[in-house]
């Protein structure tokens, strides 16, 4: 309930044309969004350029009396929106024009054992999450990742809290017998 109250507040301060509000806004969302964009779109540039077009729609209809009722749902739903029209207009364009990028994940720790014993355990524990179905994959790391609930993660995705849970036991079987093979 704080959360919404602090949200409630931003989107009010927002229609007074508060700028700070917006950059509350954006800094509280940017890494949440930003990961999300990536599972879909795997371009560091399309993303940022999809997250800062929400934001800039954001600001340009502060004054319309839209009411958002939950907030969260709304970012990740206009984020999913832009990466499909992204994806749509990728799609189009010849093959040659394509970009793409790569998101390197750096292992924690400063023993250096201890940071190759990690960072292969990260690379098994990608790789697993990598070769899960899309929609599975998507659902994982909202969940995993993002931390967000079922339920939010259906009224994004616009599929049943059943489908959440049921493509959360399959992404866990799977990623479970990768893990098994790793460790045997």
């Amino acid at each position: 309930m704080e959360k919404e109250n602090a949200h409630i507040e931003l989107l009010s301060l927002l229609s007074q044309d508060d700028e700070s509000a917006l950059k509350k806004l954006y800094h509280l969302y940017y890494d949440r969004l930003f990961r999300f964009a990536m599972h879909l779109v795997k371009d560091e540039m399309s993303c940022e350029e999809i997250i800062s077009d929400l934001f800039f729609n954001i600001w340009q209809n502060r004054k319309k009396p839209a009411f958002i009722r939950d907030l969260d749902a709304y970012l990740f739903a206009s984020v999913r929106n832009g990466c499909l029209k992204h994806i749509d207009r990728e799609s189009r364009r010849p093959k040659g024009e394509a970009l793409s990028a790569s998101v390197e994940y750096i292992p924690d720790g400063s023993d250096p054992e201890n940071m190759a014993i990690t960072g292969e355990l990260n690379r098994v524990l990608s790789r697993a999450v990598e070769s899960l179905p899309e929609r599975c994959r998507v659902i994982f790391k909202l969940a995993r990742e993002d931390g967000l609930k079922y339920r939010e993660i259906a009224d994004i995705l616009g599929i049943s809290v059943r489908t959440i849970d049921a493509q959360m036991t399959i992404a866990r079987q799977k990623i479970e017998a990768v893990l098994q093979k790793y460790f045997r």
